[in-house]
């Protein structure tokens, strides 16, 4: 009988030489919600549900992009990366540290060492509006249900935008009794041209709601992970300085983000949140307090 030939795996997509500490992938174009200020389902992002990677494809073109970039740390996305729960647990061995984004309604996955950011979008009014009716009870549940005692960091994260902002302190009081390990916040990040009820059409209209953000960091300073001096970055009148009008300043862009591209493939977007950013009115907690971090002189990822 003759032997089994093995299947050869193809190889990644040649991103040049440039060494990426940090890196994200996007392992399923698939997300059992619609979630309406949702970036990677925009046009021009490589999002089309067919475009499938298999495990071993997958994990194999993990493992060479490692090795050739030098990645560290790696973020699990989607789409619902626990779609794929199989494939993100093995994968997560390749890293010295990683982290996963889930909308919750899967379960909490338990990895120990690691951390979980769950999405919730406001207080359950306003929440489930956006994600889909009956989100917030399913995520509360499931958070309750997980143990808290297995060692995984779980946190709370809030994409404000224009529509739920005011929901604020009404979502920090609703949350402030779950057994997470804190609660973060970021904000829209809106395309080029965006107008309507998502995006603020000019950045001072937002410092309002920064300020109401770090006052509510000041009355719950362990429960809120986000920090008051990134929060003061993004006010109107300095952040440009962290992203310039195209993105020439972002710190973020020193991360390799990975979505799934046609046929299969991966494919890196000219910015972790898409091809068509509008880098000028940038909400993206991350981009600043990746600056904060490299003023301090310190590589701190999160």
């Amino acid at each position: 009988m003759a032997a089994k030939r093995h299947e050869v795996l193809s190889e990644p997509t040649d991103f040049g030489r440039r060494k990426f500490r940090v890196a994200l992938v996007n392992v399923t174009n698939v997300c059992n919600l619609e979630c309406r200020h949702c970036f990677v389902y925009r046009d021009g992002n490589p999002n089309l549900a067919r475009d499938k990677m298999d495990d071993a494809t997958m994990l194999h073109q993990l493992r060479m992009l490692r090795d050739k970039h030098g990645i560290k740390s790696m973020l699990f996305m989607g789409g619902e990366p626990m779609i794929r729960k199989r494939l993100v647990f093995e994968a997560m061995k390749l890293f010295e540290r990683s982290s996963i984004v889930t909308n919750g309604t899967y379960g909490i996955p338990s990895i120990p060492g690691n951390l979980v950011t769950v999405s919730l979008d406001g207080p359950e009014r306003m929440n489930d509006p956006i994600r889909g009716e009956g989100v917030f009870r399913k995520v509360k549940e499931a958070i309750f249900a997980r143990d808290p005692r297995d060692g995984t960091t779980v946190i709370i994260q809030m994409a404000i935008t224009r529509e739920n902002a005011p929901g604020l302190e009404e979502f920090i009081e609703e949350v402030k009794d779950w057994p997470v390990d804190g609660v973060a916040f970021t904000f829209h990040v809106p395309s080029k041209g965006e107008r309507g009820p998502l995006a603020w059409d000019d950045l001072r209209e937002r410092d309002a709601v920064i300020d109401r953000v770090i006052a509510l960091k000041l009355k719950n300073p362990t429960l809120i992970k986000s920090n008051a001096e990134t929060l003061e970055m993004m006010k109107s009148d300095r952040a440009l300085n962290y992203t310039g009008e195209h993105g020439e300043h972002c710190a973020l862009r020193a991360m390799l983000p990975l979505y799934m591209g046609d046929g299969g493939n991966f494919e890196r977007t000219f910015c972790c949140y898409g091809n068509d950013v509008d880098c000028a009115r940038c909400g993206a907690y991350g981009v600043f307090n990746s600056a904060y971090h490299r003023m301090k002189g310190d590589h701190a990822e999160d």
